[in-house]
């Protein structure tokens, strides 16, 4: 009686620590990488710009700054596209927008150097910080199930704020950021030239369990299960919802868009697996699946390097190419 007491207790504790680390992760201030970004950005060949948008949700538009310094890492990516015989834009061109989301406990800082890739190939960027991440005021976020129609909101507001056209627009995402790209894609396909998501889940209750699993040490992984669903249900009382309800892999099911999906082979928290099987689901001919050798959850885009921006920046050139560039489909 006494064990069982125990472990209930335990499960209990998990549960309630689990969920919060789930929805309301600890958040991050500015690293020393981004205040080098924002104090020049001429020098990384970008131009910031931040404002407050829908659902108070602080953002920052990224654009090609009109005096760009040595701005190393776009005038790499620009070189490579042009290796590969792509047509490239006119500098600042600003021929569509990406919507960039980050990971599980990130800020809307962490992609300023994927802005200085994407800005050079002729996009602008929109960052935005998610509910219960960054500096968003919001206490909780749903891992796309409310995400979806704020970023909708956030891109109306923003072209509205700044002038620019909403269309043709573009979602990126890594890991939670990808899961909240593809739902947000499928939420209204009309509004979305493309969507490319990065480390992403099919469905939140597996990255839970094998959270889970590796929490526990190796005589106690039995009780894994019970742990992911006592984490379960403190997100249910939370944040109203199940992480079983959260389901890119049914999102991806609704897509009619030129879908791009990487993965790195050696991610041991989200397998491999699970973005073939968001893959497998998307009913589109026009979609890519790239494979980033040697690359763990963590180091996906670092692991992919110059390469990944370059397939990345192609893969949206030719999604919002008006005379319909042509776009093979690859697995």
């Amino acid at each position: 009686m006494v064990l069982a007491l125990a472990v209930l207790a335990a499960l209990v504790v998990i549960g309630w620590k689990g969920s919060e680390r789930l929805v309301s992760p600890a958040r991050r201030g500015l690293q020393d990488y981004h205040q080098a970004i924002l104090a020049k950005p001429d020098d990384h060949g970008l131009s910031v710009v931040p404002f407050t948008a829908a659902g108070s949700t602080p953002c920052l538009l990224v654009t090609a700054s009109p005096r760009p310094g040595i701005a190393t890492k776009s005038n790499i990516l620009r070189d490579e596209l042009a290796r590969r015989g792509v047509r490239l834009p006119p500098w600042g061109s600003g021929i569509g927008t990406v919507v960039l989301l980050y990971g599980h406990g990130g800020r809307k800082e962490d992609h300023l150097p994927i802005c200085e890739r994407f800005c050079a190939a002729g996009f602008r960027c929109l960052l935005l910080d998610i509910p219960g991440q960054g500096d968003h005021p919001a206490t909780a976020g749903s891992f796309g199930l409310h995400e979806a129609a704020l970023v909708e909101s956030v891109l109306a507001d923003a072209s509205r704020q700044f002038g620019f056209p909403p269309e043709p627009a573009c979602l990126f995402g890594v890991s939670q950021g990808g899961a909240i790209a593809l739902q947000t894609a499928a939420r209204t396909p009309s509004k979305w030239k493309a969507v490319a998501s990065v480390a992403t889940f099919a469905s939140l209750d597996r990255p839970v369990g094998q959270a889970a699993k590796n929490l526990l040490p190796e005589p106690l992984r039995f009780c894994a299960p019970l742990a992911a669903f006592s984490v379960g249900c403190g997100t249910r009382l939370r944040a109203g919802f199940w992480p079983a309800d959260v389901r890119p892999v049914d999102a991806a099911g609704k897509l009619n868009q030129p879908v791009f999906i990487g993965h790195g082979d050696l991610d041991t928290y989200i397998g491999i697996d699970q973005a073939r099987d968001i893959f497998a689901a998307i009913p589109a001919s026009r979609k890519r699946f790239r494979v980033v050798t040697g690359a763990d959850h963590n180091h996906v885009l670092s692991k992919g390097s110059h390469a990944l921006y370059a397939d990345l920046c192609q893969f949206f050139l030719a999604a919002v190419e008006p005379s319909g560039m042509p776009f093979e489909r690859t697995e």
